[in-house]
């Protein structure tokens, strides 16, 4: 495991067997592309191996469990979104089974959030009874949504980067591509600072691709390109992904407003120096926002793509040509 600021996390877990009540229930949250998966797996390797801890990689145990066969392990994924009743009775049975091969039955609940009522209760009474022998792990990336007596059964893994980690992340992405600074940091500021969302957009070169769709909303604005001609390229690409990165991106721009020398991309994009030379650019900002979430609440209605995304760029053409 290479992620630098996981080691703190797995430590955490080690020094969690070691006491005298070993945890049976595991919350792992934290944010998209902190790396929750590549910890969990650390910690199944370590469980799931019997000769020593870091997991050997090749006793029987662990050549199973990395060919993802391995009977002591199950996984449960939300289906449509959500999880329902049916599937936590289903790994409810597999949870208080006898393991099979090594000392631990491990249930693994992705998406822990996305369970119902029904089933967050089914969940709630293997919590209160739990096997001696199992290991409940739920992922999640929104750990409120989880019922208060669910988390209070379950240790906390919160996986995060501390000012140290946070200082470390340019560095560090440096080391994994031939990217300049500037579009690494693009790329962290277009992920929230998640390090492997922003490793995972630089080499998809999302960065170029987002600033094209910058240049699109440019020469909408400055009448370059027709409005329709643009709201039909924006509405051919992934629209969801497109638009979250523009809400990042426009939030980004009241902070680059405070930082008048930042020099990523971004920053720097004639879509971002326009609208900052406005006299109301807060105003505009903030309309902008208004726009990005019309169109995501949208997303699944029966509205035409095309057509809500003309009247977005036809309001921000709008604000920009303001006089005042």
């Amino acid at each position: 495991m290479t992620q630098y600021w996981l080691a703190k996390h797995l430590q955490q877990w080690r020094d969690s067997l070691s006491s005298d009540r070993k945890p049976q229930a595991v919350i792992l949250s934290g944010a998209q592309g902190m790396g929750k998966s590549l910890l969990l797996n650390q910690i199944t390797e370590d469980l799931l191996c019997r000769k020593s801890t870091p997991a050997c990689g090749t006793c029987q145990n662990c050549r199973l469990n990395q060919q993802g066969f391995h009977p002591d392990v199950d996984r449960l994924v939300p289906e449509n979104n959500v999880i329902k009743v049916k599937m936590i009775r289903s790994l409810t049975d597999f949870f208080i089974s006898t393991p099979h091969c090594s000392d631990h039955k491990l249930a693994i609940i992705e998406g822990a959030h996305l369970m119902n009522a029904a089933a967050a209760n089914a969940l709630l009474k293997v919590l209160e009874e739990p096997p001696s022998r199992g290991l409940l792990f739920l992922m999640t990336d929104s750990k409120h949504r989880l019922m208060p007596t669910i988390r209070s059964r379950c240790i906390n893994l919160d996986v995060h980067l501390n000012q140290t980690e946070k200082q470390q992340q340019l560095p560090w992405l440096k080391n994994q591509g031939p990217w300049t600074e500037d579009h690494i940091l693009d790329a962290l500021m277009l992920t929230d600072w998640q390090p492997l969302s922003a490793l995972e957009l630089l080499n998809s070169a999302g960065v170029e691709r987002f600033n094209q769709y910058l240049d699109l909303l440019y020469n909408a604005s400055t009448q370059q390109q027709s409005v329709t001609e643009v709201a039909k390229e924006l509405a051919e690409i992934d629209q969801v992904q497109t638009w979250q990165l523009l809400h990042r991106y426009n939030s980004q721009l009241i902070k680059s407003l405070l930082k008048p020398k930042n020099t990523s991309i971004s920053a720097q994009h004639p879509l971002s120096q326009l609208i900052k030379k406005k006299p109301k650019v807060l105003h505009i900002i903030v309309k902008f926002a208004d726009m990005i979430n019309s169109v995501m609440i949208n997303f699944n209605t029966q509205i035409k793509k095309q057509l809500l995304i003309e009247s977005v760029l036809i309001d921000l053409k709008s604000e920009l040509n303001r006089r005042s």
